[in-house]
């Protein structure tokens, strides 16, 4: 009778599930676990999954998503799991005595929202949301307006602030297993946009400035306003009032439009905002004609003039808006350095200073091609080119390189070569080419060969340094990132189709061979 009474409680313990029924009625151990398939492979925190397999007797443990789990052994093949409350997406995995065995797939923990704190709001309110499957949370939106801030407290919480631009609808919180995208919708949320309306510019003041200075813009729709640029480049900026603001000009902005955006909106100005040059330091501070010399300072792109001494111009090429590479042109004179852009001038605060040709220095008076690929031929003519010990093309160093006698040489155009002035050096001096060189681009390889819309790819070649455009076969201009003269990087632009992948700079294009396969 005694016995009889414990096998009836141990039923009954095997009934109610527990854990410890398991260890003590189920076989020891015979091999280690192995899962060979799980069903189904989405669920609610909560809901039961057919694992089979292997070596399930004698397990211990069960974990879903690195959570430990429910589970009841049905026979050494089979467990009945249950998904736990703070499970997240992952492997399933079963441990005995002997090891342990993971699933080869993961499984997807389904969100739910139940209730949301407060009902309603406009932006800036923060919102509880109470639920399950939270967990690896990645989009939370306030009806359809744009993805929110929101921090995951737990598994079963959620705070998110309501951004400017939501509606009034369910909020949405999608996790992400993998490429299986998982979605659960709230109560409605009642969205009030407090009375935020979309950016008007109508004017701004003063119409030129020096980078560092701040412009005073007046309009309305202020307070929605997101983001701010001046000729394309971002810029801080503080807002006063829904019908004043400031905006400072940055450090790499270009003459152009100001811009505002805001997520009801954007706005530009009617008339362009004039960068105002400023030049800094220059180097080297002396040499003759030929000199490259380095200006440093802001507000230099769309520059069109740059003189030594107030005197001749100069030939010159803008790196960037901070930078410009200036070839010191006969009959300059000494005295301050001069850039002008858009009509304004910036002179340097102390003086260059020119001196004579030194008697067998190097002098470029010419170059065939003027524009030619990486490892192409160039031919230089001019004087002085006897014992030439160094040659560069754009500022990449040219390995190769030959004097045929003191009146030509010849250079091979190196791979990290960027259009720019091809110079060269002897113990006497250096000097750089009255005109600039073009290397022109080619495409050489892709990172990959298809890829969505929004996908990154990255481009090997030559001569990306200074590349004004990349596109896609029938889509616009993509944005892009050059890395070097050799590596671009490229987001896939919406309406892109298959086909080559294009690379313009200083009016040449070059194309890829191999074509990219725009997936749906």
């Amino acid at each position: 009778m005694v016995a009889r009474y414990c096998w009836s409680l141990v039923t009954v313990a095997c009934i109610v599930g527990t854990v410890g029924c398991h260890k003590s009625n189920s076989p020891a151990a015979s091999s280690v676990p192995v899962i060979t398939s799980f069903t189904p492979t989405q669920g609610l925190t909560g809901s039961k999954i057919e694992v089979s397999g292997s070596g399930f007797d004698g397990t211990t443990t069960v974990s879903v998503g690195g959570v430990t789990a429910d589970w009841k052994r049905n026979n050494n093949n089979s467990l009945t799991v249950t998904v736990p409350d703070g499970a997240m997406s992952g492997v399933i995995g079963v441990v005995n005595s002997l090891g342990s065995g993971g699933s080869t797939t993961t499984f997807s923990v389904i969100p739910t929202v139940t209730a949301i704190s407060p009902t309603s709001g406009s932006p800036g309110t923060t919102v509880t949301l109470t639920g399950t499957g939270f967990t690896g949370s990645q989009v939370v939106k306030f009806g359809t307006g744009p993805a929110a801030n929101f921090y995951v407290n737990s598994a079963t919480q959620i705070q998110a602030v309501v951004p400017l631009g939501s509606s009034t609808g369910p909020i949405s919180v999608t996790t992400v297993n993998g490429s299986v995208s998982l979605t659960a919708t709230s109560p409605t949320f009642t969205y009030s946009g407090g009375g935020v309306t979309a950016p008007v510019l109508t004017s701004f003041t003063p119409a030129q400035a020096a980078v560092g200075d701040y412009v005073v813009l007046a309009g309305s729709g202020f307070t929605g306003v997101a983001g701010a640029s001046i000729g394309g480049v971002s810029a801080y900026f503080t807002v006063t009032s829904d019908t004043a603001m400031s905006i400072q000009v940055p450090a790499a902005a270009a003459s152009g439009f100001i811009q505002l955006t805001g997520v009801l909106g954007s706005a530009t100005s009617d008339t362009r905002f004039l960068v105002t040059p400023t030049l800094s330091s220059f180097s080297p501070a002396t040499g003759p004609s030929g000199t490259l010399v380095t200006l440093t300072g802001t507000g230099f792109s769309g520059a069109t003039s740059v003189t030594f001494g107030n005197a001749v111009e100069s030939k010159f090429i803008v790196i960037d808006s901070n930078t410009i590479k200036a070839n010191v042109k006969a009959g300059s004179a000494t005295g301050p350095i001069t850039v002008t852009t858009n009509g304004l001038t910036a002179a340097s605060s102390t003086s260059f200073t020119f001196v004579p040709d030194a008697v067998n220095a190097p002098v470029i008076t010419g170059l065939t091609p003027v524009k030619a690929a990486v490892g192409d031929t160039v031919t230089l003519t001019g004087s002085g080119f006897t014992g030439v010990s160094d040659v560069t093309v754009g500022g990449a160093d040219a390995p190769k390189f030959a004097v045929t006698d003191a009146a030509t040489l010849t250079v091979t155009v190196p791979s990290a070569a960027a259009t720019g002035f091809i110079t060269v050096t002897n113990a006497l001096g250096a000097t750089a080419s009255p005109v600039i060189f073009t290397v022109t681009p080619t495409v050489t390889g892709l990172s990959a060969l298809s890829g969505k819309v929004g996908s990154t790819l990255t481009l090997t070649g030559t001569g990306f340094i200074g590349a004004e455009s990349v596109t896609f076969t029938g889509g616009p201009a993509a944005n892009y990132v050059v890395v070097d003269a050799n590596t671009i990087t490229v987001t896939v632009p919406d309406g892109a189709t298959t086909g080559v992948v294009s690379v313009s700079a200083f009016g040449t294009t070059a194309s890829s061979s191999a074509v990219f396969t725009v997936l749906p």
